[in-house]
C-alpha cells in the first residue's frame, strides 16, 4: 500500500506526494551527512544508513510531515505532486456554482 502527504494549498488545490520521495529526500540527507560515514568504509555504511533512514521516515508520519515542510521546496516535490480531485459532481453542482464575468 503505498502512502502519500496529502497537501491543501492556500488556493484550495489538493495534491498528494508520493511519501516516498520525502522519505528518500529525508534518506540521502542523512546519508551524506552522517558522522558514522566518516569513521567506516562508507560502501558498507551507506546502503544501511540510507534503507534505515528511509524505513523510519516511511513509518513516522510526524518525520515526514515536518521534514516536507523544513528540509523540502515547492520545486522539490512538484515533479511528483499529484492533483487530486475530491469532488467531481461538477454536473449536480453546476446550476448553483458561483460564477462571474471577468475581462483580463
Amino acid at each position: 500500500m503505498k502512502k502519500f502527504l496529502r497537501v491543501k494549498m492556500a488556493d484550495g488545490v489538493i495534491y498528494d506526494i508520493p511519501a516516498e520521495i520525502i522519505a528518500e529526500h529525508r534518506a540521502k540527507y542523512f546519508e551524506n551527512n552522517s558522522a558514522e560515514k566518516l569513521t567506516y568504509h562508507a560502501s558498507s555504511v551507506k546502503p544501511r544508513l540510507y534503507n534505515a533512514e528511509k524505513e523510519f521516515a516511511l513509518n513516522n508520519d510526524e518525520v515526514l510531515i515536518e521534514w516536507a515542510e523544513t528540509r523540502m521546496t515547492w520545486k522539490d516535490v512538484e515533479p511528483h505532486a499529484i492533483k487530486v480531485n475530491i469532488d467531481n459532481d461538477y454536473d449536480r453542482k453546476w446550476p448553483t456554482a458561483q460564477k462571474q464575468v471577468i475581462s483580463c
